[in-house]
């Protein structure tokens, strides 16, 4: 079992996940590196999420998480690493997975506004987190996105990834 958690908040957001993670790794780029001889071949553009969090063990776990749910992962800790990183993405993002909290002010809503915005389409996306405050959701559906709160759950968490990357969400 691996557990995961967020030190920056006043409660600890909690992700645990048991099994297998797949076969993958975490680059120092942020990026998921397969190994299981797929050559590196580039992402199909409805596999690829784009996980944003300022906290790297989440960051990393649920990269591990979604390569064994058979997605493809591009990671950033902030939204100035996700300006750098989207021009390198391997594909159009299927979905954007973000934290509502980020570095310097920035919030999962921006995140997905840029990743919109470089797109220049819409793409699904779902905001994690631990703030239950009504204005949340309200800001989410205002965006067209989908909200957890923290600490997430792995099957609804699944559930709700699979049912945006078809399409259904």
């Amino acid at each position: 079992m691996v557990s995961l958690t967020n030190d920056h908040a006043k409660t600890a957001s909690v992700l645990a996940m048991t099994g297998d993670a797949g076969n993958g790794s975490v680059d120092g780029g942020g990026a998921l590196r397969r190994e299981d001889g797929d050559g590196g071949a580039p992402a199909e553009a409805s596999r690829l999420v784009i996980v944003v969090d300022d906290d790297r063990s989440i960051v990393e776990g649920l990269a591990l998480l979604l390569e064994a749910w058979g997605y493809d992962v591009l990671t950033a800790l902030s939204l100035n690493e996700l300006a750098q990183r989207l021009p390198q993405a391997p594909g159009r993002p299927g979905l954007v997975l973000a934290d509502h909290f980020l570095p310097a002010g920035g919030t999962g809503a921006q995140a997905v506004e840029m990743v919109r915005a470089h797109v220049g389409a819409p793409v699904p996306a779902l905001i994690l987190t631990g703030d239950t405050m009504p204005e949340r959701q309200a800001e989410a559906a205002a965006l067209g996105c989908r909200l957890l709160h923290k600490p997430v759950q792995i099957g609804p968490l699944k559930d709700m990834v699979d049912t945006l990357m078809s399409g259904a969400g």
